[in-house]
Parts: C-alpha cells; structure tokens; sequence
C-alpha cells in the first residue's frame, strides 16, 4: 500500500501530498551548479512500504535538459540521508569534471 509522506516521514493526506507536490521550495532540499552541470535533490514523499518508496530522487541537469536520476537502486530514507548523498553526488561531478579537464 502506497502512503504519502511529509520531509520528516509523517503521513499526509493525498490532496496535502499534492499541495507539497507543487511547492519547489518545500520540495527542494539541497541543490548546486558544478561546471554547468544543476544537480538537486528533491523531496518526493512516496512510501510504497517495500524500500521506503521515493522520499527523495536525485538528478542531474545540464544546459537546461531534463534530470537524469542519478541514484539508481539508492534510496535515502531520512532527509539527512538525502542530504548526505546528495553532497557525495557533487563530490562525483567534481571529480568527474576535474579529470575531464586534466
């Protein structure tokens, strides 16, 4: 069974969930530009009661394309969780963009 989730794991009603849904600045929770690259981390609030559902999804944007995840069979459970991987998601790009230009 599907439950909809706030930031701090409370359970919401579907219309709250959908109101939260629509608000990037509730739904925003970590977000940085490196080398031309947006990568941002964004609350999701699904529970699907298997793997904690998507809380939270990752993406990578360049030049204004659509988000690419980023955390393929990683979900963080915990904001703070979220918050932890995303700074190792920029960490990655980082590395990534250094050896590039190396």
């Amino acid at each position: 069974m599907i439950c909809h989730r706030d930031k701090d794991g409370q359970p919401l009603e579907l219309m709250e969930w959908a109101r939260l849904r629509e608000d990037m600045e509730y739904r925003v929770v970590a977000e940085d530009r490196v080398a031309g690259q947006l990568v941002r981390t964004v609350w999701e609030g699904i529970d699907d009661g298997v793997r904690v559902g998507c809380m939270w999804a990752n993406g990578i944007s360049s030049d204004g394309e659509n988000f690419r995840t980023v955390w393929e069979g990683y979900w963080p459970c915990t904001q703070d969780e979220a918050t932890a991987a995303h700074r190792e998601t920029v960490e990655t790009v980082r590395a990534k963009q250094s050896t590039a230009v190396e």
